[in-house]
């Protein structure tokens, strides 16, 4: 029988939720197809029918957590691109920390990346960090045009730095205020340090 794409959809979510409860509870490297499909209250040839591997699953969830929502052309053609680069880091740290003891497990996922031949998870992570790229990029050239930020400000090399940092206080936030240690700096506070040392006008 032919599954129907709303009924497709929701069996989708329904694994990826699945697959992090179960990462979570046994660890990425203990975690396998058939406890993903128990979890789900599917067979274990189900999971097959969405994603070839354990791998394949593990980057559709990242995937899944990090795209942006909306569409692309809207969030780039922004008349505040310095404040939508803050907006679009703040709505990264909201949907890490909005996972609560989940956080963890998607950011030690980032960890796996080339550990196996079968890299799914690589592939998922270079999507989202390509979009984001693209989205920054875009956002610092139209600050430079709009005399929001000076004309010599090198595009490429300061979009990487500032998703570097934007994902590293992600993971400094999750780590420390899950030992109970001094809450670390948000995200759209170190950009605004970040981008008025590049002489930002924000």
């Amino acid at each position: 029988m032919r599954v129907s794409s709303p009924k497709r959809e929701l069996r989708h979510h329904q694994l990826l939720e699945a697959a992090l409860r179960v990462f979570a509870r046994d660890g990425f490297d203990g975690a396998s197809v058939a406890s993903i499909a128990d979890e789900a209250g599917v067979a274990k040839g189900s999971v097959y029918l969405y994603f070839d591997s354990k791998e394949a699953l593990a980057g559709d969830l990242v995937r899944h957590i990090f795209t942006q929502d909306g569409n692309r052309d809207d969030l780039t053609a922004s008349d505040r691109p310095l404040e939508r680069i803050l907006e679009f880091c703040t709505q990264q740290e909201s949907r890490i920390l909005s996972l609560g003891e989940f956080a963890g497990i998607v950011l030690h996922m980032w960890g796996h990346v080339g550990k196996s031949e079968n890299n799914q998870i690589a592939r998922g992570i270079r999507q989202i960090t390509s979009e984001s790229m693209f989205l920054i990029e875009t956002l610092l050239e139209r600050a430079k045009q709009s005399g929001l930020l000076p004309a010599d400000v090198a595009v490429g090399p300061s979009a990487r730095a500032l998703l570097a940092l934007c994902y590293g206080l992600i993971q400094q936030r999750v780590t420390l205020e899950g030992i109970g240690a001094v809450q670390a700096i948000s995200c759209a506070d170190a950009m605004r340090v970040y981008l008025r040392g590049l002489g930002a006008r924000l």
